[in-house]
């Protein structure tokens, strides 16, 4: 009973993150106030139907909603959508929502997708730093995609303000083509192929052996959705590089806070993450640090945005630049939390079930 509940609840929080995808999208393209306000009331409505379903699946299994693919994706989304409320709430961001929203349903959706039903866990996820070093990381990614939506849209924004629309184009294309591919590569590895799980007998590094029919899969997804995103991007970017767009998105200033204070937000609990990472591998694997390649790409976005936040304090980076890294970011956020559990064998690959 509990099961049906879970997934009758998680349909019904994909469903209305896609309707709520949609009315921001009509707010962006009209400026409507109601849409607007519909658009927040779908969005809460979705994110109580989304903490219902993570409550259930948690009673049910037993333990934390972290433990493999659907799990972590669930609570991934969920944790764009909160941020993004409460940034919406504080800054009037509004616009900016038709990025974010769509973003977290296509997120949600795949993990709807993945999802198996809870199942036992493996032994080295039998701790309680399961949901605390996994919910940290989770939260902390949320805050960065929310500054990627922020910093997208200052990028934007500017091409508008200077009346470069087709820039406006490029950059509607580069985005939803890199979401698309993927997106594309994402469905090919974790739905359409079927590789076999490798574990070494001596470290117990878990492994993935593809078939040259799943290979053939991967690069298929990957191509569709490459050329599905350049499609969308174009006609969104001609969609938005219009006279007046401008004045429907919030200011340079707006954005470049949100941005900023996203990833000052996402920083320290990604330090937190790695950290209490490092106490439970010590736990699990009798050391706290042996360069995984989740652990070693976990660094790497701990430097990126370490090396952000100094370029901002210290050189008095603002304005473009800033967003720039902060929309690059979200590749190494993504590459770190599925690309690595997908394309490099290690101690973390069990995440990729």
């Amino acid at each position: 009973m509990v099961v049906k509940l879970e997934e009758i609840l998680f349909i019904v929080t994909v469903l209305t993150y896609l309707a709520a995808s949609g009315v921001y999208i009509w707010h962006l393209i009209s400026n409507s106030r109601r849409a607007g306000q519909l658009g927040t009331m779908l969005l809460v409505l979705g994110l109580f139907a989304h903490t219902m379903a993570l409550i259930f699946r948690w009673v049910d299994s037993g333990h934390a909603p972290m433990s493999d693919s659907y799990e972590s994706l669930a609570v991934f989304s969920w944790g764009i959508v909160l941020f993004y409320l409460i940034m919406e709430r504080v800054y009037a961001i509004r616009a900016a929502g038709a990025v974010v929203v769509p973003t977290a349903f296509i997120i949600a959706s795949i993990a709807l997708v993945l999802n198996k039903g809870p199942n036992p866990l493996v032994p080295a996820l039998q701790s309680y730093w399961l949901w605390i070093h996994v919910s940290i990381a989770m939260l902390s990614y949320g805050f960065f995609a929310l500054a990627f939506g922020a910093g997208f849209f200052y990028i934007v924004q500017e091409h508008l303000l200077k009346k470069h629309y087709q820039n406006v184009v490029i950059a509607f294309m580069i985005m939803l083509a890199v979401i698309g591919l993927g997106v594309g590569l994402w469905l090919g590895f974790g739905v359409w192929a079927h590789p076999l799980d490798i574990v070494d007998p001596v470290t117990k590094e878990h492994s993935n052996q593809y078939s040259n029919a799943d290979i053939l899969k991967i690069i298929g997804g990957g191509v569709i959705g490459l050329v599905v995103g350049i499609v969308l991007g174009f006609l969104a970017g001609k969609g938005a590089s219009r006279p007046g767009f401008a004045r429907r998105l919030p200011s340079l200033d707006v954005l470049d806070e949100v941005s900023y204070r996203a990833i000052a937000f996402g920083f320290p609990m990604v330090t937190i993450g790695i950290i209490t990472g490092a106490i439970w591998a010590d736990k699990a694997w009798g050391r706290y640090w042996s360069w995984d390649p989740k652990e070693t790409w976990s660094l790497i976005t701990w430097l990126f945005y370490g090396a952000y936040l100094h370029t901002r304090l210290t050189w008095g980076w603002r304005g473009r630049h800033s967003a720039v890294i902060a929309v690059l970011g979200i590749v190494i956020v993504l590459f770190t939390y599925l690309g690595v559990n997908y394309l490099l064998s290690g101690l973390h690959s069990y995440a990729s079930a």
